[in-house]
């Protein structure tokens, strides 16, 4: 598998994410994932899941990114994301409790 360069690449995500609909968003963005085994093209199809509220799918991706990033500081941006979703996980929890 050949990565494109990062400008490319960079270019490529953009395109994806100004389809806005998120759902073909998510399918660029897949298609792209797919072709590339790219960390920032996980970590950017992670981001588009949280946003449409699959936190699941988000960690999935957000994991594989940090997997995939070989820059020290791009593994901590994943990582990051991944302490995020535990963290609103851990308060949409607390607040179920309180309402039961």
């Amino acid at each position: 598998m050949v990565k494109p360069p990062k400008k490319e690449l960079e270019s490529r995500i953009k395109e994806c994410q100004h389809l806005i609909i998120p759902d073909k968003v998510i399918s660029c963005l897949k298609k792209l994932l797919d072709e590339t085994n790219d960390g920032m093209v996980a970590f950017e199809l992670g981001r588009e899941y949280e946003k449409a509220g699959d936190t699941l799918k988000a960690f999935q991706l957000y994991d594989l990114a940090e997997d995939l990033f070989e820059d020290p500081s791009f593994k901590n941006m994943a990582q990051a994301a991944l302490n995020n979703l535990v963290i609103e996980e851990i308060v949409a929890s607390k607040k179920r409790k309180k309402q039961e």
